[in-house]
């Protein structure tokens, strides 16, 4: 499956909805299984359950663990034996198949605990090689606690944070959600680790790059250089577990104004998203909505650095793709 957040005007204003990709339209899953226990199973209460088991929440609804994705699985299956979804009307008259015009992407989730990880030896040679041992990074996972408060929906705007740089630069990435397991979530080992993940999804980590390197130089950055607002587009959906089997081979791609700037392959990834996992959470609980991020493939061209990275200006448009996920675009504009 293929979730996501959205926003929708109401009659009431403006509300938050768990959407579910069913060939090129969103159903509002919440309303659809309330449509689909009434109709379905007789339910006196279809409200109150689909409340419990989807809400119009995404970390609720990750919570929720197998009985909030065996609902989902029903909806699917539902939905899928009606030739005209414009038959779809909730019990009270709501809406619940929207065309992707219709709506604004949301960020899929508010990750409670951000960790972005260097795993792509491109990206070392590219950018850290010169500040960093080789045989260190290989034998061990390195990453940075990221601000969970930078991230926006798949399509909004990325404003220039003009007050901390004058260089600012693109990363795609590689996300894995957390889920609700059974089985514990400290110390998890390397072949318990899938059962813990809820799904993928896309992230692109804006950064400051005049401010990275003296942080970086410093031994203790990333801060400014990756902290602050639309710092952290994310989405569009998040493709559940169930899709993949393994560690994820996908293709990943950046392009900046319709030119390819960074490109790779979940498979390259040094540190798999079991060792990840398991070296996360050491000592650690891993709770549900924790979000843990690849860092970047590197560069197109294999002789770029970082150096050579772009300089964005209002007006740019940045496309970050990933094979089965889906695609962002972001705008960059100017602050206000």
């Amino acid at each position: 499956m293929k979730l996501n957040q959205f926003l929708v005007q109401t009659e009431i204003g403006i509300k938050k909805r768990i959407g579910l990709l069913f060939k090129e339209d969103i159903i509002d899953l919440f309303s659809a299984y309330v449509l689909y226990l009434t109709q379905e199973t007789k339910e006196t209460k279809p409200y109150e359950i689909s409340n419990v088991r989807i809400s119009n929440n995404m970390n609720e609804f990750i919570k929720g663990g197998e009985l909030s994705l065996e609902a989902a699985k029903q909806v699917e299956k539902y939905i899928s034996n009606i030739s005209d979804l414009s038959e779809l009307i909730g019990p009270n008259k709501e809406k619940i198949v929207f065309k992707k015009d219709e709506i604004r992407f949301a960020q899929p989730l508010d990750p409670i605990y951000f960790v972005d990880f260097l795993t792509f030896e491109k990206h070392f040679n590219q950018g850290l090689h010169m500040l960093a041992d080789y045989g260190t990074w290989k034998k061990t996972p390195v990453g940075y606690k990221k601000n969970p408060g930078t991230v926006i929906g798949a399509f909004d705007d990325i404003m220039i944070p003009e007050r901390i740089t004058k260089w600012l630069d693109f990363e795609i990435e590689f996300a894995i959600i957390i889920g609700n397991s059974k089985k514990k979530q400290k110390n998890i080992s390397k072949e318990d680790a899938y059962e813990n993940v809820f799904g993928y999804t896309i992230l692109n980590d804006f950064s400051a790059r005049d401010m990275e390197i003296p942080e970086i130089l410093l031994r203790l950055g990333p801060f400014k250089s990756k902290d602050f607002d639309t710092a952290g587009p994310m989405g569009p959906y998040i493709l559940t577990i169930d899709e993949i089997k393994g560690h994820p081979e996908l293709e990943m791609e950046l392009r900046h104004n319709g030119i390819i700037e960074q490109k790779g392959n979940t498979k390259d990834m040094i540190w798999k998203v079991d060792d990840l996992i398991e070296y996360t959470s050491r000592d650690q609980t891993l709770h549900p909505c924790t979000v843990l991020c690849s860092g970047n493939p590197g560069r197109f061209e294999e002789k770029d650095t970082i150096k050579k990275s772009k300089r964005l200006k209002p007006g740019d448009i940045i496309e970050t793709e990933i094979e089965k996920i889906g695609l962002m675009k972001n705008k960059i504009i100017k602050k206000n």
